[in-house]
């Protein structure tokens, strides 16, 4: 077997098959016998081979391959009694097991010296003393989650139970609290504290029974304010971090991202705020306001059913829901559907085609007292409800409807006082003046769902305790509008907002009781009394702004009269006449002559005046008072009115003797507003048992090309018969004629 320099290795310690033979080579093996030798002669000092140190002289080689069997430790971690300088592994004779001592006592001289892997370490060995866990307040985790890896993002976290690296115990010296003092009350006499005691004895009897009490006293009040303060200071151990599985749909991820960009950032504080039309030298301080930040509100339907997102969403879901039901009167009422002017069977009949009623269960047998259009969406008008009669006893509400949805109004404020007056801002949209029965004025902020004020009059600056009858806008430059009330005492107020949410009330007129002879209107002499020295201020019950000098305005009284007055002569007027036999309900502008008026009032007539002309140019009698008159903007000759409960529509240049048509509402209602919308075939009336109707107004001339020379025409046929008139007329136009050119 030496001669073939291999040799035969059993093949079962292997695990090989019995057809199946391993082969180590010849010269590994004669090194193995000459190490064995050099291993047992005595006089070798050579260093004795470990175990593992022989096991790698050996190679199996199957089949040309080498099949030899790695070790079961890598070698690229190194052992741990090269590294390790922990004392138990200081001295290894005092963790030998009895079969290492065995073999130490053996006849061989061979001193094997077993390697220590990092994996056998028996940690029992290892005595560390530790302390009960004093740290209260720890919550257990949830069985169900799972802890997050914390050496993924943090360092390495000390178990509870053990002690930190290094703890750092700050001593420090503190006051003496005396939980128990009883001070000695008596001294020794003929010493220092004894004189003094004496001393104040003598002063107390001097000033209890003595001259001393005699003495000027004065009795107050005060507390001390306690204030108890405590130094401490602790260690928080860092909270448990585990991973817990939470669902958001895109809803809510929407939903999150906006309510973020709506968040805006807190304001500076500004200590000092300048008003927005008084001199620079006024100065008010800014209120504080606190920023308010919008939570997320839960699931259930009572908390997402306040939120404003949910009733926008249910808004245009009941202007969708409406467009079902009145989808073809809102064709009509937007001028999609219009009649063939040139049909042959067209008649000019001037029928109002009823589209729809603006009514809820809130606002039934509430009288309507004032209308307001938007004026950036002539689609939403707000409409104030109070009371009609002195007698009735009501509260106010305002709604703010949209003809997009008639069914339900789309904001709804309730006031204890009835409302008088509104009217809507033309800077600022969404923003609307009310005026109250007791004299208050406000602005509402219509974007919230709640009663948000703008600004409101209090008592300090506000003179007025009447109804306030009208609320006009007005822009005095590009950066201040102020709001012009009337009054039922006769002044008419001017009010500015502040940034502090004021109302800076000026006077700028008080309408004065005028007497003698006026021009305009003949009325029946009064009766000879006797006069009794008394100043009267009549209500003004309407105002009007002229169209083309920006500080005149018309104000109609009570007594029949306008006054024609300006911003800058303040408590006087310009010019003034005799209008009507009793008060001036409504005033307004013809939009084709900027210098025709038409006015109505308690008299049961609609007049029509001219600038700069003391007589009446037409008169158009009615069945009743009338409360309202509006010109038609696309029909220069066409007017419509109320007067009781009857609609009446005149044209003109047809006949002013009597109304074209009239349309009969029922008896127990009174129509107080009339008014067209912007695109001129539609017409609003209110009435007083809450309803405001909407009509398409049909069968009516065609309007022609030039609307001021039909309409001169017509009134110029009217006044054929005073031939005065005509000359007045003709030196009027000549006049303005000569103006703008």
């Amino acid at each position: 077997m030496a001669s073939t320099k291999s040799q035969l290795v059993d093949r079962s310690c292997y695990g090989m098959g019995p057809d199946q033979s391993l082969f180590l080579s010849a010269s590994t093996f004669d090194n193995l016998q000459l190490n064995r030798s050099s291993i047992e002669s005595p006089s070798s000092r050579i260093k004795i081979p470990s175990f593992l140190e022989k096991r790698k002289l050996f190679k199996v080689i199957f089949d040309g391959e080498d099949l030899t069997p790695d070790d079961i430790t890598d070698p690229s971690f190194p052992y741990m009694d090269e590294t390790a300088k922990h004392a138990a592994f200081e001295n290894r004779s005092r963790i030998m097991d009895e079969a290492q001592l065995k073999m130490a006592k053996s006849k061989s001289r061979m001193a094997v010296s077993m390697k220590v892997y990092a994996t056998t370490i028996n940690l029992d060995d290892i005595h560390i003393d530790y302390t009960l866990n004093t740290e209260e307040g720890i919550e257990d985790y949830d069985a169900g989650l799972e802890l997050a890896p914390s050496a993924f993002y943090l360092p390495k976290m000390n178990p509870i139970t053990s002690y930190p690296p290094e703890i750092f115990v700050i001593l420090k010296e503190t006051q003496t609290c005396f939980l128990f003092d009883l001070p000695c009350i008596s001294y020794e006499k003929g010493t220092f504290e004894a004189k003094q005691v004496e001393e104040e004895n003598t002063y107390y009897e001097y000033i209890t029974v003595g001259k001393g009490r005699n003495r000027k006293m004065v009795h107050e009040e005060t507390q001390t304010k306690e204030k108890v303060l405590q130094s401490r200071h602790t260690l928080a151990v860092r909270p448990q971090k585990r991973n817990a599985i939470a669902f958001a749909s895109m809803w809510d991820m929407h939903d999150t991202y906006a309510l973020l960009a709506m968040k805006r950032e807190e304001e500076k504080k500004d200590e000092m705020v300048l008003y927005q039309s008084v001199a620079p030298t006024v100065l008010r301080k800014k209120n504080n306001k606190a920023v308010v930040i919008e939570h997320r509100t839960g699931k259930t339907f009572e908390s997402i059913a306040a939120t404003p997102q949910f009733l926008d969403a249910v808004l245009l879901i009941e202007r969708v829901l409406a467009s079902l039901e009145y989808g073809d009167a809102q064709k009509k009422f937007r001028g999609l559907i219009k009649i063939d002017p040139l049909s042959l069977d067209l008649v000019y009949i001037y029928s109002m085609r009823p589209l729809w009623t603006f009514e809820c269960e809130e606002t039934i047998n509430r009288p309507i007292t004032s209308v307001s259009f938007n004026s950036y969406n002539p689609n939403i008008l707000a409409v104030g409800y109070g009371k009609f009669a002195y007698a009735e006893n009501t509260q106010g509400m305002v709604c703010v409807w949209c003809t997009k949805n008639p069914c339900e109004p789309e904001r709804l404020y309730r006031f204890e006082c009835p409302v008088t007056s509104v009217r809507f801002s033309e800077k600022n949209p969404n923003w609307l003046a009310c005026g109250f029965w007791n004299g208050d004025v406000m602005i509402l902020d219509i974007t919230s769902y709640t009663v948000k004020t703008m600004a409101m009059s209090n008592r300090q600056t506000n003179p007025c305790f009447d109804p306030i009858w009208v609320t006009s806008w007005r822009t005095e430059d590009k950066d201040v509008e102020y709001v012009m009330t009337t009054c039922e005492d006769g002044r008419i107020n001017r009010f500015t907002n502040t940034k502090t949410h004021e109302f800076l009330c000026t006077p700028m007129m008080r309408v004065s009781t005028v007497e003698g002879k006026l021009k305009g209107l003949e009325t029946a002499k009064n009766c000879l009394k006797n006069d009794v020295p008394i100043t009267r201020y009549p209500a003004v019950l309407s105002m009007l702004w002229h169209p083309t000098i920006s500080h005149v305005y018309f104000a109609g009284t009570a007594e029949g009269c306008i006054h024609k007055c300006s911003t800058h002569y303040l408590n006087q007027h310009i010019d003034v006449f005799r209008a009507h036999a009793g008060p001036i309900y409504d005033i307004q502008i013809c939009p084709f002559h900027k210098h025709l008026l038409a006015t109505c009032g308690a008299d049961n007539a609609v007049r029509l005046w001219i600038e700069g002309m003391d007589e009446v140019i037409m008169t158009l009698l009615c069945p009743s008072a009338v409360y309202g008159v509006a010109f038609c903007p696309i029909n220069a000759t066409i007017i419509v009115c109320v007067s009781g409960n009857v609609l009446s529509v005149w044209d003109l240049r047809r006949k002013n003797h009597i109304p074209c048509a009239e349309y009969t509402f029922a008896a127990n209602v009174v129509l107080t507003y009339v008014s067209f919308a912007k695109p001129g075939d539609n017409v609003f009336v209110a009435d007083t048992s809450g309803r405001i109707h909407t009509f398409h107004l049909e069968d009516t001339p065609i309007p022609p090309f030039y609307q001021r020379i039909m309409l001169d025409e017509a009134i110029r046929k009217a006044l054929c018969t005073r031939p005065h008139m005509l000359k007045q007329l003709d030196k009027l136009d000549k006049l303005r004629n000569h103006e703008i050119s």
